[in-house]
């Protein structure tokens, strides 16, 4: 039996990368039963600034149609967890176990390890993501069976996207490498 090789260790379809060394800033997700957002406002206000650097829920724009028209509202993209960032995942981790509440750091490797988002997809993230956290909604068209992204995080990265459902009004997009993301999209036009 050969051994994946580290950098595509997934967590729950998620790609994650190698362990890092103490001292390099990473993401990491962290499993919040019941209510995610509300479970990391706590841990933000709990843990010193030296030891966690950010808490957030990342979300997406999602459209939804009521009474005949569209609107959008941001959704947490993933259930029951949130990401943190910090430079030294041992001693959070330590930290997040002596809370009252259950928060703790997602495991990849079988459980063994603590293992950070992958550069490539924090990357990724960190260039669509807002000031909020927030993935918003990206337009194109299609001309001639190509794709054309106008405004949004996606400009320019027509190439990334894998699938496009123009009628429930998003796409996938390739993060790492086989990891394809939900995102939201408008595609009024198509010739």
């Amino acid at each position: 039996m050969t051994k994946q090789p580290a950098e595509t260790l997934t967590l729950g379809g998620m790609p994650v990368g190698r362990r890092t060394p103490r001292g390099t800033r990473r993401w990491y997700v962290v499993h919040a039963p019941g209510c995610e957002q509300a479970t990391c406002e706590k841990v933000r206000k709990l843990m010193p600034p030296d030891l966690l650097e950010d808490a957030f829920v990342m979300r997406k724009e999602r459209w939804r149609k009521y009474h005949g028209t569209w609107s959008l509202y941001p959704v947490p993209m993933y259930h029951e967890y949130f990401f943190v960032v910090t430079k030294d995942v041992l001693t959070l981790d330590k930290e997040l176990a002596k809370l009252s509440f259950p928060a703790r750091i997602a495991k990849a490797d079988a459980g063994k390890h603590f293992a950070p988002l992958s550069a490539a997809a924090q990357e990724w993230y960190e260039g669509v993501l807002d000031t909020e956290r927030v993935i918003r909604t990206s337009t194109a068209v299609i001309e001639d069976g190509v794709l054309h992204v106008q405004s949004g995080p996606l400009v320019g990265q027509e190439d990334r996207v894998v699938k496009v459902n123009r009628h429930k009004r998003f796409c996938f997009v390739d993060v790492d490498g086989g990891f394809a993301e939900c995102v939201p999209m408008d595609v009024p036009f198509k010739s």
